[in-house]
């Protein structure tokens, strides 16, 4: 299907691009610590946060197009405001959300849309990453608890984490049908959350150690059989992603807009130079192109209640390598205030560069494209 947005999507679209116009500060790195919290709870107060959960516990009960429209706007200004209407609303919370019990929900829910809990995802493991299935974190029945051994990398904002979504083994086939998922709450006992490391684009992720980590049986949120229905919401997770970093990516061609027709060479504005407007072109054209494939994603998953993960590898794969090149370019016509850190082109560049990687890599996402075109499964392990 094809997409055209309602009167309502066009109004929540605005209401974000105003209040990130009015509201927030142009940002050229992450908000940590203090600086966080206290966005998020402005966030919280303005009804940003938990925007695709249901009203009983403080959300806005949206449709998950409605939120790209919105994180896009707001990665526009400030891209860590957009990642946590992302991450509180389609994102990460979205496991609590859809697979939940009540009593999870009404724990949890109500803390994050007041800005007053972040939960994170624990699923990447140091032998288990495209491989996901590969994971070897265990959890085995122990009364009534279960008890979690094994570790995950790559967990962005760990550090700042109340919480996490962990994935683990609760069957002892081997096989996918083991996987589920357990909250595991940061104090719990034998669990403990690894020094947060800086990756390039400035953000923090950290390691999780689980090491006979004890969690109560209501804390589970899938058991056995459950891998399909957990990756179904992460194609939501996804495209929400893609929604950030083609947000970041307008940032940097606004800004490289504006920038061509202030710097002037041979006496003239650079804008004037027939291979700067091709380029600008360029950029227009694959922006314009990355928009149609995620919102057409978005589209379907609201009119399916579920993200189709075609549409979503398709918009994902398009979004990551377009946001590359067009920031590459952008950060081009910048020249050397481009390549310095006096303008912000070289952190847009460094931000949207893990889109090709997070989320699962754009060569796994073709590899499963290539899977629908041919109507073959292809199995990486022979």
């Amino acid at each position: 299907m094809g997409y055209e947005l309602s009167n309502e999507q066009l109004e929540w679209q605005t209401i974000a691009r105003d209040f990130a116009s009015r509201r927030l500060k142009p940002a050229r790195h992450w908000l940590e610590g203090d600086e966080f919290w206290a966005n998020a709870r402005m966030l919280s107060e303005q009804g940003f946060l938990g925007v695709t959960l249901p009203e009983e516990y403080g959300g806005m009960n949206l449709d998950l197009f409605s939120a790209v429209l919105m994180i896009e706007e707001l990665c526009r200004v400030c891209p860590t405001s957009g990642r946590m209407v992302y991450h509180t609303g389609p994102g990460i919370t979205n496991f609590i959300n859809h697979l939940g019990t009540a009593e999870q929900k009404a724990k949890y829910l109500p803390k994050i849309t007041a800005g007053k809990y972040y939960v994170a995802l624990g699923m990447s493991e140091p032998e288990a990453g495209s491989a996901a299935t590969d994971l070897k974190t265990t959890a085995v029945e122990h009364g009534d608890r279960y008890k979690l051994n094994g570790s995950k990398i790559f967990v962005s904002e760990g550090h700042l984490a109340d919480a996490f979504v962990v994935y683990a083994r609760f069957g002892t086939t081997g096989k996918p049908s083991d996987i589920g998922a357990i909250l595991v709450e940061r104090d719990t006992p034998g669990f403990s959350v690894g020094v947060p490391e800086e990756n390039m684009s400035g953000e923090y992720q950290t390691a999780l150690y689980f090491d006979d980590a004890i969690v109560p049986k209501e804390n589970v949120l899938v058991k056995e059989n459950a891998f399909k229905a957990l990756m179904g919401v992460y194609n939501g997770v996804r495209l929400g992603y893609a929604a950030q970093t083609l947000g970041i990516t307008q940032a940097a061609f606004d800004r490289t807009c504006q920038y061509v027709q202030e710097r002037k060479q041979f006496g003239k504005q650079i804008c004037e130079f027939q291979g700067v407007q091709w380029m600008i072109a360029d950029m227009y054209l694959q922006l314009e192109a990355a928009r149609t494939l995620l919102y057409k994603a978005a589209a379907d998953a609201a009119a399916d209640s579920k993200a189709d993960k075609t549409s979503v590898s398709i918009a994902k794969v398009y979004v990551a390598e377009a946001a590359k090149k067009i920031t590459d370019d952008c950060l081009q016509l910048h020249g050397g205030y481009g390549f310095s850190r006096e303008y912000p082109l070289e952190w847009y560049y460094r931000c949207v560069r893990a889109a090709s990687i997070a989320g699962g890599t754009i060569q796994v996402h073709k590899t499963m494209l290539a899977s629908t075109v041919l109507g073959k499964k292809f199995d990486q392990r022979r």
